[in-house]
């Protein structure tokens, strides 16, 4: 158990990490908005592309903020398999259901990795600033690849309460409501 809380404590961090830059790109994407509508109320004046600018900052809000939403369970989970499979342990259940649900991330990490390979190769853009999207796809895939790291710590988690009464403890004490 001592291996598996210190193991969660240096993913806290980790997932903090992104948490921080998260953080940051809110805040940008905040700063944009306000200067630009003081911009358009006083002085008649708007940032050229203020809305990209925007959209891109929220790619990155969202996809650096989920790592770090997985880590502290505030991520609505859909207990697919607590309905479909009666007559199993709980523990059981929530063992399959985190082992699906990092097999799914995965794939979106795959996924995202692919489109940005693709946007690099074709060179997409943005239409008023031609910002280039590819930037925010790696970003994309790597704050899929956090959120993934801690999916698996989950899954990894729950495989071993299976096995661990006070890691199974620990896991059922912490299940999302």
């Amino acid at each position: 158990m001592n291996k598996v809380k210190k193991a969660e404590k240096y993913l806290g961090y980790f997932a903090s990490a992104f948490a921080y830059v998260s953080i940051a790109a809110l805040t940008y994407l905040m700063m944009v908005i306000v200067v630009d509508v003081f911009g358009r109320k006083f002085f008649n004046y708007s940032i050229i592309g203020s809305s990209e600018y925007v959209s891109l900052a929220e790619s990155i809000v969202i996809f650096f903020a989920l790592a770090y939403t997985q880590h502290k369970k505030g991520l609505v989970h859909i207990a697919f398999f607590m309905k479909k499979l009666p007559g199993l342990s709980p523990m059981v259940l929530w063992t399959l259901h985190e082992w699906c649900g990092a097999f799914i991330v995965g794939l979106l990490t795959y996924a995202s990795w692919l489109h940005f390979i693709f946007t690099r190769k074709v060179n997409m853009s943005t239409t008023a600033l031609l910002i280039p999207f590819y930037p925010f796809y790696l970003l994309m895939a790597v704050g899929f690849f956090a959120y993934f790291i801690v999916q698996l710590f989950c899954a990894v988690k729950s495989t071993i309460g299976l096995f661990n009464p006070e890691v199974r403890r620990d896991v059922m004490d912490n299940w999302p409501a």
